[in-house]
């Protein structure tokens, strides 16, 4: 009995590994196409601009950096950057819509799938 226990977790983990490769295949096209579909914010000429991208994109970095262990914290840190370029601001607070609506989708996944693997 214990083995056909075993066995069929076994089964249920293979299955939830097959399926979770390509949710994340999915996850990662959704993020790509939502991204590719936010407008750049500076022109190659606006050096203050640029500046300002430059200066969002390194504490962006940073929390991604600061708080690789967990995903919930670094994105927590990411939104706390701020510009003071309204365009830049515009730009990066869309890009983060983008990771974030991925990130709630995946949850929501989970979710379910747990729940759907207890009840």
């Amino acid at each position: 009995m214990r083995f056909f226990a075993f066995a069929l977790l076994a089964l249920i983990a293979i299955s939830c590994v097959s399926a979770q490769s390509q949710a994340d295949i999915d996850k990662a096209k959704k993020i790509y196409e939502c991204m590719q579909n936010v407008k750049e914010p500076c022109q190659t000429t606006d050096k203050d601009c640029l500046a300002e991208q430059d200066k969002i994109d390194e504490c962006s970095d940073k929390c991604k950096t600061d708080n690789a262990s967990s995903q919930s914290d670094a994105m927590s840190c990411v939104k706390k950057c701020t510009s003071t370029n309204k365009d830049v601001q515009t730009w990066y607070d869309a890009t983060i819509a983008c990771l974030s609506s991925s990130m709630t989708s995946f949850v929501l996944t989970f979710a379910i799938a747990l729940f759907a693997l207890l009840f």
